[in-house]
C-alpha cells in the first residue's frame, strides 16, 4: 500500500515527530472543536485536529518522546489524553479512546497545524489535509464558527451531538459557561479567565476601574468600557497552541487580581522565552496558553489568551473586549500557512465586527 509520511515539530523542538498515512485515505479531515474542554486546555477558540486512520500513531524522533518531552492531561470524566510539549506548552494531539476504543488501542487525533505549510491547501496535488467541519458549535455562542464559515468557497459543516445523546452531555450542562455576570468584593464587574484544570485563575476589571497610563494604551478609544483585541494568525503562535490562529486581549496587569508579575508568575504558570523580545507562559498541568508579554516594553501590560475568557455574553465576549476593525495580526504568515484559510477568516472576521459593533457604535454617536 502507497504511504506518505510528513514531519512535525513544536516551536522549541523538543517535540518532534512524523506520521505515515495510506495515500488511500488523503486527504484527511480535519474538525474544529469548540467544547469548552478544548478552548481552555488550548486558550485559542477551537483545536484543529484530525483522526488518524487505524493504527497510525506519531513516531517522535530521538530525543523526544511521549514520555520525556510531553505532558499528559487526562481529567476525571475524560475519554481521552491531551499531550502537549513539556517546555513550549504547543498541543500535540489526544489520544481518544471513545467508541470502544482502549487504551491499548487508542485512536489519535494529531494537531494539523503543526505540519509544514501547503499541507492543508484545497485542490494541491499534495493536499493531506482538509479543513471539513465545525463541532460541539452549540457549547461556544457565537464565535470562531461565525467568523470561518467556510474555506474558500467550500463550506464548512457544523455539527453537535443529538438531544438526548447520553454520551455528550447537553451545552446547557457545561460547567464552564458562565450564566451571569461576576463581581468584586466592592461590587464591581469583573470577567473571569480560567485554564481547564483551574491551575491558573483570575479576573480582569474594567478599564473605567484601572488607572495609569497602561490602562490608557490598552482600552478602545470608541468604546472605552472594553479592551482592545486582536487575532493573530503567526508562525510562534501556531507552534506554541497547535492551533492556526489564536485570540489576544491586551490588559494592564494592575487589572489582574490575583496580582500576576512581570515575569508571569501565578499558579501552575510555566514560562517560556520564545524569541529575545517575547516571554509566554501556559499551565503547566492541562496545557492551556495564558499569556504573551513583549520583552521590548516596559512590562506593564500583557497579552491574554481570549480562549480563556468566560464571559456571559458568550466566548467572543464582546461587551468587555472590542474586536477593533476586525483586526488579524500577522495575517501575511496565516496566508504562508495556509491561504484559503487566512483569506476566508479575515473575511468572515471583518464581517462579524462591523455587525457586532454596529448597534454599539451607533448608540454611543447618537
Amino acid at each position: 500500500m502507497a504511504t506518505r509520511t510528513i514531519f512535525a515539530k513544536c516551536h522549541c523542538a523538543a517535540v518532534h515527530f512524523s506520521i505515515t498515512v495510506p495515500v488511500a485515505s488523503l486527504p484527511l479531515g480535519v474538525h474544529l472543536c469548540h467544547c469548552s474542554v478544548c478552548r481552555t486546555t488550548h486558550g485559542s477558540y477551537t483545536c484543529f485536529h484530525a483522526p488518524l486512520p487505524g493504527g497510525v500513531r506519531p513516531v517522535f524522533a530521538a530525543p523526544s518522546s511521549l514520555e520525556s518531552t510531553t505532558t499528559g492531561y487526562q481529567y476525571a470524566a475524560a475519554a481521552c489524553t491531551r499531550y502537549f510539549c513539556k517546555t513550549c506548552g504547543c498541543h500535540i494531539g489526544d489520544e481518544d479512546y471513545e467508541e470502544g476504543k482502549t487504551l491499548e488501542n487508542p485512536e489519535w487525533r494529531i494537531a494539523s497545524s503543526l505540519f509544514g505549510p501547503g499541507l492543508h491547501d484545497d485542490g494541491k496535488p499534495d493536499q493531506f489535509f482538509m479543513l471539513r467541519s465545525h463541532v460541539f458549535t452549540n457549547s461556544a455562542p457565537s464565535g470562531f464558527y461565525e467568523w470561518l464559515p467556510k474555506v474558500g468557497s467550500r463550506e464548512l459543516v457544523k455539527w453537535n451531538p443529538r438531544p438526548g445523546d447520553a454520551f455528550y452531555p447537553p451545552a446547557a450542562d457545561d460547567p464552564y459557561e458562565p450564566s451571569a455576570a461576576e463581581h468584586d468584593a466592592d461590587g464591581r464587574e469583573v470577567l473571569r479567565a480560567s485554564c481547564h484544570c483551574g491551575g491558573v485563575s483570575f479576573t480582569i476589571a474594567r478599564p473605567a476601574d484601572c488607572v495609569g497610563e497602561s490602562a490608557s494604551t490598552c482600552r478602545s478609544p470608541e468604546l472605552p468600557d472594553r479592551w482592545l483585541a486582536c487575532l493573530d494568525t503567526c508562525d510562534d503562535c501556531r507552534l506554541v497552541d497547535g492551533a492556526h490562529a489564536i485570540g489576544w486581549a491586551e490588559v494592564p496587569l494592575a487589572s489582574l487580581v490575583p496580582q500576576v508579575t512581570a515575569d508571569l508568575e501565578l499558579g501552575t504558570l510555566k514560562r517560556y522565552v520564545s524569541s529575545q523580545d517575547a516571554m509566554r507562559a501556559f499551565c503547566g498541568v492541562c496545557g492551556a496558553t495564558v499569556f504573551y508579554r513583549s520583552l521590548t516594553t516596559s512590562g506593564a501590560n500583557v497579552d491574554v489568551a481570549t480562549g480563556l475568557l468566560r464571559a456571559p455574553e458568550g466566548v467572543t465576549a464582546h461587551r468587555w473586549l472590542h474586536w477593533r476593525n476586525g483586526r488579524i495580526v500577522h495575517l501575511e504568515s496565516g496566508q504562508r500557512y495556509h491561504a484559503d484559510f487566512a483569506n476566508s477568516l479575515a473575511d468572515g472576521f471583518q464581517a462579524w465586527v462591523a455587525k457586532v459593533y454596529e448597534d454599539t457604535m451607533s448608540h454611543k454617536d447618537s
